[in-house]
């Protein structure tokens, strides 16, 4: 059985928009702040490593963008699916509301944020006068479609884990912070010593980055290994998210 309906689309449109527009409530730039955080951060940074480093980093601010709104897109999306179904308690005590449509709008609206990063990208790409593989930019959809279902998949574990305890949420920040740092986001990789490669290797996160990295600032398409290993292992997860968030669907009502 398909997790969203036909008549639960409108209610799954409306809570997309609610996120989106949410995110941006009482600001005064509102949407522009996602186009704007990543450009000031991206300057800041490429300002203070770019010294740091001696330019060892070519094209540093397509390195650092390429890898930042990945790994933004997964940390918002886990974050904001957490707290989907015990964010929205007094709504769905009162409805008969379908949980996962809380946790999915929530998850598609940081996707829309996703987007318009990658435009941002694309737009630093051009000025930058990055090169660019025609060949390669289609084939980032993969690394996309991997980092999708693991948020999905991730998201639904966080959703009924958040119910049932909050301190999930503190210790997630700390997952997510660790996962930043082991991500080569704005460091160059050769700074890490070769023994603890291995330990990166083992970052999920840090194979999506390197991918996407391979078809966009380096023109090259990664291992087939890598992007099946990527997308198997995020099927895994997407696979027990939803068995975790089928099992537990009816019993988190009773912790409202």
């Amino acid at each position: 059985m398909s997790l969203i309906k036909e008549n639960e689309i409108f209610l799954f449109e409306e809570i997309v928009k609610k996120n989106f527009a949410s995110k941006y409530k009482g600001s005064v730039l509102g949407i522009l702040w996602s186009v704007l955080k990543p450009l000031l951060i991206m300057i800041l940074l490429t300002i203070i490593f770019s010294t740091l480093f001696g330019g060892s980093i070519k094209n540093y601010p397509v390195y650092f963008l390429s890898a930042k709104c990945i790994f933004d897109f997964f940390t918002a999306g886990t974050n904001s699916a957490m707290n989907a179904i015990k964010g929205n308690k007094n709504i769905l005590k009162r409805t008969a509301a379908p949980k996962h449509a809380f946790v999915l709008g929530s998850i598609i609206a940081e996707f829309i944020n996703f987007l318009i990063t990658l435009v941002i990208l694309v737009a630093v790409m051009i000025v930058t006068k990055a090169p660019f593989n025609i060949n390669t930019i289609p084939f980032t959809i993969l690394p996309i479609i991997s980092l999708l279902m693991m948020i999905t998949g991730i998201g639904f574990i966080l959703s009924i884990l958040c119910v049932y305890y909050t301190d999930i949420q503190h210790l997630w920040s700390v997952v997510t912070l660790m996962a930043m740092y082991a991500s080569a986001i704005f460091y160059p990789m050769d700074i890490i010593p070769e023994p603890y490669h291995q330990y990166m290797i083992l970052n999920p996160i840090f194979w999506i980055i390197d991918q996407f990295r391979h078809m966009t600032l380096w023109q090259s398409m990664p291992s087939t290994l890598n992007l099946i290993n990527s997308l198997v292992l995020s099927t895994i997860i997407l696979v027990i998210g939803i068995i975790v968030y089928i099992v537990y669907e009816k019993k988190v009502a009773m912790r409202f």
